[in-house]
């Protein structure tokens, strides 16, 4: 497995509303993973296929659409409603 390290940047609220929006999605697992498949896009275009490729640029037309529309919503909203969908699956399971 390749090593990792934690690095922290500074976008505009444009792109981490469409960063954020992809995941959510379910396009990517985190905000980690979106950042580091198109990355390897851009610079490493040899390590993904076509599919891949035209997975991704779909992703994030999919998400400018999205924002374009209005349909973006404060992550803070987002996370709320998943711990409480959580809490209620937890108690139900009890």
């Amino acid at each position: 497995m390749d090593t990792t390290e934690r690095l922290v940047v500074e976008l505009p609220s444009e792109l981490v509303e469409k960063l954020r929006s992809l995941v959510a999605a379910g396009e990517f697992k985190s905000e980690s993973q979106a950042v580091e498949t198109m990355l390897k896009a851009c610079y490493n275009p040899d390590d993904l296929d076509e599919a891949e490729i035209a997975e991704i640029r779909a992703a994030i037309a999919e998400a400018d659409a999205d924002i374009a529309a209005g349909r973006v919503h404060e992550a803070d909203e987002v996370f709320k409603k998943l711990h409480k969908i959580i809490a209620e699956h937890e108690t139900r399971r009890d």
